[in-house]
């Protein structure tokens, strides 16, 4: 049975620690690749990341490290089909979680491997003699693969370190297991985003009924719904209230108190609105609450810009009515736009006989996008 001393053993140890230290950070396979390489005494090597939801994960679809790309591409382009310890992994790989294969295991003396095609017009070019492969399956799924290089005076890989890659890849699973999650995180984020885009909404947090945060979505601007240096990836679960902005705290209590909540908004030089949020309550079966904080875009509009026009409303009118999709009063729209309550009402008249409604909430229907 192969021996493994307790340095080797304290090595194995610390890279596992690495592993959970460093496991979130994009250089993660090459910072591996390089603490494997002095661990298996080797020359090169290649840490893949694959996606186990694919049907067919290609080791082209992996990143390599610390080895010549172009003569990666050379093995991924026509190589690989000669490698006999790669096709000896991919047989065993079908009945075990963590098959490890190195060359000394597929050929029949050292004679014959040299003298074979694979080596003589790939392996010796690049100055590899042996090499190691194993690999990360949880549950019949690839999630990884190392592939590590020695040239010849380093010899063959021996049972130890076959043992060390089995010791190993425990910590690699959980490693790339998290990774993995955090990827899939990362594309569901990235559609959300694009989607909230699309509607004109930057973001939202959602709050419980005791004001703890219990989720963040998007991207938000300094001072949008939180003070400019609050950080809410680290303030889940925790109570936020004391470091929302004062518009969004006063808007929040407004809507716990059971009064409807106006959206908060600005005008710029122009004239034009620049919203700041909205707040929205769901109410669950079993009677718990929900506040979504919702951080808008400038140009966010429950109207249609494009229906506006098909219905010949002025810029003016456009503008009145986008505050009434808000749920702003008369006397609200007046204040802001620095008109009569009157102007207001004669507005809203000649809009309703445009569009042919005769109420606020007609009117919003009619001309939502």
């Amino acid at each position: 049975m192969a021996r493994v001393s307790d340095f080797q053993l304290n090595q194995v140890v610390h890279i596992g620690h690495l592993a959970q230290e460093c496991v979130a950070e994009k250089d993660f396979a090459r910072i591996m690749t390089r603490e494997l390489m002095y661990l298996l005494r080797s020359s090169s090597g290649v840490f893949i990341e694959f996606d186990p939801g694919s049907p067919t994960p290609r080791l082209l679809d992996g990143t390599s490290y610390q080895v010549d790309h172009s003569n990666m591409k050379k093995y991924l382009g026509y190589y690989q089909f000669l490698d006999p310890a790669w096709a000896r992994y991919q047989r065993l790989s079908k009945a075990h979680e963590a098959p490890s294969v190195s060359t000394d295991q597929v050929i029949d003396s050292g004679r014959t491997y040299r003298e074979c095609e694979f080596y003589q017009d790939f392996l010796r070019p690049t100055g590899v003699h042996s090499a190691m492969i194993f690999g990360v399956n949880i549950d019949g799924r690839p999630f990884g693969l190392v592939g590590m290089h020695r040239t010849q005076h380093l010899g063959h890989y021996s049972e130890t370190d076959h043992r060390l890659a089995q010791l190993l890849i425990p910590y690699l699973s959980i490693a790339l297991r998290f990774r993995y999650s955090q990827r899939q995180q990362e594309k569901r984020d990235d559609v959300v985003t694009n989607l909230l885009r699309q509607r004109g909404i930057r973001g939202y947090l959602m709050l419980d009924q005791d004001f703890n945060l219990r989720d963040v979505v998007g991207e938000f601007d300094p001072g949008d719904l939180v003070g400019p240096h609050a950080n809410l990836s680290r303030l889940r679960g925790s109570s936020v209230f004391p470091l929302l902005s004062e518009p969004v705290r006063a808007s929040l209590l407004r809507v716990r108190a059971g009064r409807p909540a106006e959206a908060a908004f600005s005008l710029d030089e122009h004239g034009n609105t620049r919203y700041s949020h909205r707040i929205e309550v769901v109410q669950h079966a079993d009677g718990t609450t929900h506040y979504v904080m919702i951080a808008l875009d400038r140009n966010y509009s429950a109207i249609s810009a494009t229906r506006a026009h098909e219905l010949s409303l002025t810029p003016r009118q456009t503008q009145l009515v986008k505050l009434v999709a808000l749920g702003m009063t008369n006397a609200r729209i007046s204040e802001s736009l620095g008109l009569k309550v009157k102007t207001v009402e004669n507005y809203l008249s000649a809009i309703y006989q445009k569009t042919g409604t005769s109420n606020r909430t007609e009117l919003v229907a009619v001309l939502s996008g």
